[in-house]
């Protein structure tokens, strides 16, 4: 059997370069295969083709950005590529399942409840005072990727595969996990992405001068700007719980304006064993 790709730099490329056009061969190129040869272990690995993985990444984008945003829909159409309202509408419907403006229409109408409602309810976990508007720095972390449901993602300390090939790494710099911070970045709204594509990337900070790192890791970063910033005590597994209420309930009521682009998670204390200490900060870009 011949070693499957290795798909962090292909992700990293076609993730970062999503708004434009990219040939086979360009992304072949980081795996050293042959066109033909990487196009046929992606979809084995992927389950879809490079077009198909494209096309969808931008269509799910258009999604978020309808659901956070008041832009107009032929304005997000152009954005993702499409050149009218009809052609986008159809694409949109075939990979998300209902129209640009049905979609739309299911969040708006969920908006429009939370002003009527005089009053919020705060989760568990969250305190009234747990709430801070950051400004960061872009810096860079090492991480893994996790393709599936929310429910099944990886804890710092739930002795999964991505959290164990990452303490690996951390021993073979001979560095301690002082040294890092945990980050969480999920990449997807599982309102809109199927539960089986959702990627969910665990990751560690790293300075560039840290080598080596090994195939099997890829390295990001995470972009400087404003945050909202919301502070949770509790088990990870509330966590797409959380974002649920921070998507629906909260930003709904406030006058912040999201940017399209992931949220992310730090673990304070990602060595608690108990489950109601462990303490989770989540960043939410906005403008």
């Amino acid at each position: 059997m011949p070693k499957p790709p290795n798909l962090y730099p292909v992700w990293n490329k076609l993730e970062k370069q999503l708004d434009e056009t990219i040939g086979l061969n360009q992304v072949a190129f980081f795996t050293g295969y042959s066109d033909w040869h990487f196009h046929r272990l992606f979809k084995s690995i992927q389950g879809e083709n490079v077009k198909e993985y494209i096309r969808r990444l931008r269509l799910e984008k258009a999604a978020y950005e309808l659901k956070i945003t008041n832009f107009p829909i032929l304005e997000i159409a152009i954005e993702t590529g499409f050149l009218s309202h009809e052609a986008f509408s159809k694409a949109f419907k075939r990979v998300i399942g209902s129209t640009p403006s049905e979609f739309r229409k299911q969040f708006q109408k969920k908006k429009n409840i939370k002003k009527k409602t005089n009053h919020l309810t705060i989760p568990d976990g969250i305190s009234k005072f747990g709430f801070q508007i950051k400004v960061i720095s872009t810096f860079q972390i090492v991480y893994v990727r996790h393709i599936g449901s929310y429910e099944e993602l990886p804890g710092p300390l739930a002795g999964s595969k991505e959290v164990l090939s990452l303490q690996s790494l951390i021993h073979n710099w001979s560095s301690s996990h002082s040294n890092h911070k945990w980050i969480g970045i999920s990449q997807d709204d599982p309102e809109i992405s199927p539960k089986g594509k959702i990627r969910f990337d665990l990751g560690i900070t790293a300075r560039s001068s840290q080598k080596p790192i090994p195939e099997g890791f890829g390295i990001g970063s995470i972009p400087g700007g404003k945050y909202l910033q919301i502070r949770y005590q509790g088990s990870y597994h509330n966590l797409p719980k959380i974002y649920n209420w921070i998507l629906n309930d909260y930003i709904k009521t406030t006058s912040y304006k999201l940017k399209n682009q992931p949220p992310w998670e730090c673990y304070l204390n990602p060595l608690e064993k108990l489950d109601d200490k462990r303490i989770t900060d989540i960043y939410f870009p906005i403008r």
